[in-house]
């Protein structure tokens, strides 16, 4: 048993103690509150060399840092100080997974809305990310969206001063709307994107683009809503008499393999071509006869002058 002499000390070493902290502890709480992050420090290699730091686990750690990359931003907001090296890490991100799909559509977020003046080095590094983004995932209408709203809409408007460099930037991200319409048909907002796209390009003098980009979301849309926004536009640039003319044939494509395959959306339709009559088009003799067009272009170039 410890005598009662051991007890004693061991409470006047804890007291002294408390009395030391105490002394000191009002002091340092004041310095600590008057001290403040003022910038950070990179801490990761090149982006080529993490991807060999993961040992092959190059998804796994691209999740955990997307998931630092979100939860740093959102302290260094609160902060109110700005998050230096998010591009970086959305860098490294990218050569970890190239087909993960977040950090592209939130790094123009991430990277320009952040605490102080945005810089012309984040504009350019976020379109460099978002081209990225559509290269590894070609396919996806998000991506195309997210890049085109921000190279034609968010940059020019917000961080672009050079009225050359501003209607070029327009100019590109409008194409990236058209084919985000393209790829997503009524998905989300794809096809009211198109609208804003052709009167980009109408406005910087393609005409011809802007009228490929009409009738290309026309003929994957279902929105009546949208269909009559955009034949109020191609009617602006083609006229009422074409208007009506593309109004006819696209009815008649449609009935024509309604008729056949009433199950199938309009955009696959357009894939799986015009019905097609092997016994009637054999030898050659009806090449001309639109039962005997193996694609809707030859279809179409197949009609009167009128339907055209």
């Amino acid at each position: 048993m410890p005598a009662l002499s051991d007890y004693v000390r061991t409470a006047i070493v804890v007291g002294v103690s408390a009395l030391c902290i105490g002394s000191v502890r009002a002091r340092v709480a004041e310095q600590h509150a008057h001290v403040k992050e003022t910038s950070d420090v990179y801490l990761l290699p090149p982006p080529k060399e993490v991807v060999e730091l993961s040992f092959g686990y190059r998804a796994a750690l691209a999740d955990v840092l997307w998931a630092h990359a979100l939860v740093a931003q959102g302290l260094r907001t609160a902060e109110r100080r700005r998050f230096e090296h998010i591009a970086d890490l959305i860098d490294t991100i990218n050569e970890l997974d190239p087909e993960f799909r977040d950090p592209y559509l939130m790094s123009d977020a991430l990277i320009t809305i952040q605490i102080g003046e945005s810089r012309r080095e984040d504009v350019d590094r976020t379109r460099a990310i978002l081209e990225r983004g559509m290269r590894n995932r070609p396919l996806d209408p998000e991506i195309w969206r997210t890049a085109g709203q921000f190279i034609a809409f968010i940059a020019p408007g917000t961080y672009l001063t050079d009225p050359e460099e501003r209607a070029a930037w327009k100019v590109d991200g409008a194409r990236m709307l058209a084919r985000a319409a393209e790829l997503g048909g009524d998905a989300g907002h794809m096809g009211w994107a198109a609208i804003a796209g052709a009167g980009i390009l109408t406005r910087q003098g393609e005409r011809d683009a802007a009228i490929r980009l009409i009738q290309r979301t026309l003929a994957v849309t279902d929105d009546e809503e949208l269909r009559e926004r955009l034949q109020q536009q191609l009617a602006s640039l083609v006229g009422e008499v074409k208007l009506e003319a593309y109004r006819r044939r696209q009815t008649e494509m449609l009935e024509l393999t309604l008729r056949d395959v009433p199950f199938v959306s309009k955009s696959t339709l357009f894939v799986l071509g015009p019905p097609f009559d092997p016994a009637y088009c054999a030898g050659g003799a009806h090449a001309d006869d639109r039962r005997c067009a193996l694609t809707w272009k030859a279809w179409a170039e197949t009609g009167s002058e009128e339907q055209r």
